[in-house]
């Protein structure tokens, strides 16, 4: 089976060459490389074997390069934020800073926009297209794009994409889908309306889904229920008391915090107790009733005495 453009492609970028570098050893246009890369050319036999031939072992075997249809979608989303946004750059929006003079700040920002065709660029614009589709959108603004751009590097690790995201990247790819996005002035860096680090939602029946709704009431155990709705690392998958208040201890909660953690555990199962089905009550009362494993045991041998 012949090599196909997204193989050509991943080839020549961990190769680290661009496509006029490749059509130099190649012997054919740099238009004719992309036709390949694109699917619109079938890559002849001979032609394979040049290209394996010239460019040998990749430098970096493990660079990220997405895929055909991730890579285009990459390239459309910068024609869509350019078209938007003239001013966008691999840096971020412009910013009259004061290290540098008109031209040079001129040139240096026209470089920046340049590489953001780059193949580097658009591996990072396709990690943070699919770190954006990974998180919540919201409507207001809560994450500015220098922020989010390092939650999109972590999340890459992680998920073996690239390791490295520009700010301009991240503002491209939210762009693209369509996040909403405030600019400010004078500043490369924008606020986006998404929630990086979504508040973990309870199960519907759980101590914590009750807690969460306590938190109109006053008294120490609505102060308990407002602290646990906004906490993000609050235990919501247990009702275990020594759980709750070991974690509890471990954020350094006050004596009457862990009282009213106790209280507030207590209202809910006896709510919990009253809400039960009265066929459920009545298997419940029964099983209570009946004898442990362990208590048949002791009865079989008083009664083996006995007799």
């Amino acid at each position: 089976m012949s090599m196909t453009g997204d193989e050509l492609r991943a080839m020549r970028v961990r190769k680290r060459w661009t496509q006029s570098q490749l059509a130099t050893h190649l012997k054919v246009t740099s238009q004719y490389v992309g036709m390949m890369e694109r699917g619109e050319k079938d890559i002849q036999v001979h032609v394979e074997d040049a290209a394996r031939s010239a460019m040998g072992d990749p430098d970096q075997p493990d660079l990220y390069v997405p895929d055909g249809a991730l890579y285009r979608e990459a390239q459309q989303a910068v024609l869509t934020a350019l078209r938007q946004h003239p001013d966008l750059s691999l840096n971020g929006f412009r910013y009259n800073g004061f290290d540098k003079g008109p031209f040079e700040g001129a040139k240096s920002e026209q470089e920046s926009r340049t590489r953001l065709f780059s193949d580097d660029s658009l591996a990072q614009i396709a990690t943070a297209i699919q770190w954006i589709d990974s998180v919540k959108k919201i409507k207001t603004y809560k994450c500015g794009s220098y922020g989010a751009k390092h939650r999109a590097e972590r999340w890459g690790r992680e998920n073996n994409l690239t390791s490295y995201v520009a700010n301009g990247a991240l503002i491209v790819a939210a762009i693209h889908r369509k996040v909403g996005l405030r600019r400010g002035q004078n500043n490369p860096n924008a606020e986006l309306a998404l929630d990086p680090d979504p508040m973990p939602q309870p199960k519907s029946g759980t101590f914590a889904h009750w807690l969460y709704k306590q938190t109109k009431r006053n008294g120490p155990l609505g102060d308990l229920a407002r602290d646990a709705a906004q906490d993000r690392t609050f235990p919501v998958d247990t009702s275990s008391g020594p759980r709750l208040r070991s974690y509890m201890r471990s954020c350094r909660a006050c004596d009457e915090a862990i009282v009213a953690l106790g209280e507030a555990l207590a209202e809910w199962r006896a709510i919990k107790r009253t809400r039960l089905p009265s066929a459920d009550r009545r298997r419940s009362k029964s099983a209570s009733n009946r004898p442990s494993s362990d208590e048949k045991m002791t009865l079989a041998i008083i009664a083996a005495v006995a007799v």
